[in-house]
């Protein structure tokens, strides 16, 4: 008798750092992203904050990543401007039920997964500006959480020539 429940707060133990509660219930380790482009069948690349390719392919599409990353996501396509896209890490609201659940163990499995973290933009839609002799540059400004605060397109002109 005594064995058995040993054996079973053992077994017990043993299954309680397998997953907290974004692991379990918020999505796990990895996130779909969806990348568009206006016009659609653009090539795009995905590249981590390291500079580790991570997905390649064309628009529209749905890829899996890792939430532990932040990504840039360059789409082009001929004839058009390239533009690049930040996929940034927020945070997963369901960590807060390890408050309740998982505590310090389930705490620790979440951040250790990644599954901490949610990328944000999950719906990545650009559109892409065509090039009629003068090129443009979407720029974006984004504050410290990632959100973009401004939007402005800036005519590129080569050097000396604004002077004029």
């Amino acid at each position: 008798m005594r064995v058995t429940r040993s054996f079973t707060l053992i077994a017990l133990l043993g299954l309680l750092p397998l997953g907290g509660c974004a692991t379990l219930v918020g999505g796990g380790s990895h996130q779909n992203v969806t990348v568009q482009s206006t016009p659609a069948q653009a090539d795009f690349t995905i590249a981590s904050s390291s500079g580790l390719q991570m997905a390649n392919g064309r628009t529209p599409t749905t890829v899996r990543l890792p939430r532990k990353n932040e990504y840039q996501i360059q789409l082009a396509i001929d004839g058009y401007a390239p533009q690049t896209v930040a996929l940034t890490r927020g945070t997963n609201g369901w960590i807060w039920g390890n408050l309740l659940f998982g505590w310090i163990i389930g705490f620790g499995v979440d951040f250790l997964t990644g599954s901490a973290y949610k990328l944000e933009p999950a719906l990545v839609q650009v559109s892409l500006v065509q090039l009629n002799g003068e090129e443009y540059a979407d720029v974006r400004v984004f504050d410290d959480s990632g959100r973009m605060i401004r939007e402005e397109r800036l005519l590129l002109t080569p050097l000396g020539e604004a002077e004029r």
